[in-house]
């Protein structure tokens, strides 16, 4: 039997993940979704675009914890 792969994130995906790692630092008193849109964040109705968002919203909550 085959499984399914997950999508994985491209680099330009990466790339933003890592200046929203930067934003959330910079930007304390902005939510997730305000942090998006400063960054110019498109997140589509696909499977990659949903594991995007996700794992972005991973690393900002963790940035915030810290």
């Amino acid at each position: 039997m085959r499984t399914a792969s997950k999508p994985t994130l491209t680099t330009e995906q990466w790339e933003l993940v890592g200046q929203m790692n930067d934003a959330a630092f910079e930007n304390p008193n902005l939510d997730f979704e305000q942090n998006a849109a400063m960054l110019g964040a498109r997140f589509s109705d696909t499977p990659e675009g949903g594991l995007f968002r996700r794992e972005w919203k991973k690393i900002f909550d963790r940035e915030r914890a810290e």
